[in-house]
């Protein structure tokens, strides 16, 4: 099933880690509404609504994609802030 010109990105892989969020009342209440009106789950319409805004930012020139280049490498993320690797 595709979106639009865009493929729907692949979704309830096993294999994906696991990252929990906080979240308002409002946005519990967005994303139960939508995954309930999409028949997807809520992880899903977070990754799927995740994509579209990325695509969004690349298409208007505010994340840049260069050959061979990570797009995380460009975000600052303090150190404290930081995953452990």
């Amino acid at each position: 099933m595709q979106s639009g010109r865009f493929p729907l990105p692949k979704t309830n892989s096993p294999k994906k880690p696991v990252r929990s969020f906080r979240l308002s009342q409002e946005g519990i209440y967005q994303l139960q509404t939508m995954a309930q009106s999409m028949g997807r789950s809520e992880s899903d319409v977070i990754e799927i609504a995740l994509d579209r805004m990325y695509r969004e930012e690349v298409r208007f020139r505010r994340i840049g994609i260069r050959d061979g280049e990570k797009p995380e490498d460009g975000y600052i993320v303090d150190n404290n802030e930081r995953e452990p690797t």
